[in-house]
């Protein structure tokens, strides 16, 4: 079984179509969705589905504090977390869940960014050699099109919500890379599709994503990776 864990506040607009994208699943599967405090329509609109178990942030954690706090009470082998404005393509999805039975720590997908304001689509090209890139400070897909195992969730601690409000996911998935034996698994299909809306929590706060991957010791990407990556973007 996957969990798939929405963190959510005040996100009314979106928040149901990415329930009925989630739904849509036929294989076994979890929503857990924890809800920051919302004061709009989000908790009448998630109660209208009986299947979602929803939790409500016992403390000012951020985002990430909300994701551990879902998995904490989650049942799937693998886990990922898909924000409330964002939707899942199932069949796709499921494609990449049958793979889990090969006891891989991560795998990842290509996915989809879709620009709200001007109504486009931009494939989001996930890079092979995942692990490679991830150690030299380049996460390799969109952040929804990753799913991880609750072993290595358990090995590496979870979330470091005490240290980051930005970039918590590059450090989680740093540290998996670093485990010499983890194992990571790219396939090129389409899982996801990725809100852009221009007012999201990193594209508001770019200078304190910077500074929390300076104040944490994270690698940046020198020239020669940067290069890599923009290749890989095409192989």
């Amino acid at each position: 079984m996957i969990t798939i864990i929405t963190p959510n506040l005040n996100n009314d607009q979106y928040i149901e179509d990415n329930i009925i994208s989630i739904s849509k699943l036929t294989i076994p599967f979890e929503h857990i969705i924890v809800d920051g405090g919302s004061t709009d329509n989000s908790i009448e609109i998630i109660n209208r589905y009986p299947h979602i178990k929803l939790l409500h942030q016992k403390e000012k954690t951020g985002m990430y504090g909300a994701i551990n706090q879902g998995i904490k009470i989650s049942k799937g082998q693998y886990i990922t977390w898909v924000n409330s404005d964002d939707r899942i393509i199932p069949p796709e999805l499921e494609k990449m869940c049958n793979q889990t039975q090969n006891n891989y720590d991560v795998i990842y997908s290509d996915g989809n960014y879709f620009f709200i304001h001007n109504n486009k689509i931009e494939f989001g090209k996930g890079r092979r050699f995942g692990k490679f890139f991830l150690k030299r400070g380049c996460m390799p897909a969109i952040q929804p099109s990753m799913i991880f195992s609750r072993k290595i969730y358990d090995t590496v601690g979870g979330f470091r919500h005490d240290r980051f409000k930005i970039c918590a996911d590059l450090d989680f998935f740093f540290r998996i890379a670093k485990i010499k034996q983890s194992k990571f698994k790219y396939m090129p299909i389409q899982t996801v599709i990725f809100m852009k809306r221009g007012d999201s929590l990193g594209d508001l706060n770019n200078s304190l994503y910077k500074k929390e991957i300076q104040d944490n010791n994270l690698p940046t990407p020198n020239i020669l990776t940067r290069i890599l990556y923009r290749v890989f973007k095409y192989i």
